[in-house]
């Protein structure tokens, strides 16, 4: 009997014989891409479900094993790609994330009456965004529909309006400047 689950025939077996065959070598490949266990516990489960998925389409003569790890190589450079991705959207999602108005060091010091003033003096634009996110704590998807904006808009109007009140409140005297 051959290493690849062939029937007589010469036709691959089903895709359960094949991937008990193939998913400890697979593991090994994606250990030795990644450097993670978890990793490559993932590309290899990613891989099975592939494989399965597309089994039917798997060309006579193909061997199984090379065909699974072309697979999961593949997958391993999507990985890649993905991490790339992130790694440097990482600032801008931070960026975008609310942030608490009690963390920003200069609003620790200032009296609520001094914030509140500081807020109301605020344009309109700046000002809805502030109430919504840090007031209500809507999330900025959320408060982007209420206000028909994108999300990014929301975070710009955010780190104005951050600007804008340091400009307004006097750290020195905690009072609100007249603008």
């Amino acid at each position: 009997m051959a290493s690849e689950p062939e029937r007589e025939s010469g036709e691959v077996g089903d895709f359960g014989e094949v991937a008990k065959i193939h998913r400890a070598m697979l593991h090994r490949v994606a250990l030795r891409l990644s450097g993670n266990p978890e990793v490559a516990k993932d590309l290899v489960q990613e891989t099975l479900l592939r494989g399965l998925r597309r089994f039917d389409k798997i060309r006579h003569g193909t061997h199984a094993g090379a065909w699974l790890v072309r697979i999961l190589t593949n997958l391993f450079y999507d990985y890649l790609k993905h991490q790339k991705v992130v790694t440097e959207a990482e600032p801008d999602l931070a960026a975008l994330e609310p942030r608490d108005i009690e963390s920003d060091s200069i609003f620790c010091t200032i009296a609520d009456a001094d914030l509140y003033a500081a807020v109301n003096a605020l344009e309109p634009e700046l000002r809805e965004v502030v109430e919504l996110c840090y007031l209500q704590q809507k999330r900025y998807h959320e408060a982007a529909v209420i206000l028909d904006v994108p999300a990014g808009t929301i975070g710009t109007r955010l780190m104005r309006a951050r600007v804008r009140l340091r400009a307004l409140l006097d750290p020195a005297s905690l009072r609100v400047v007249k603008p």
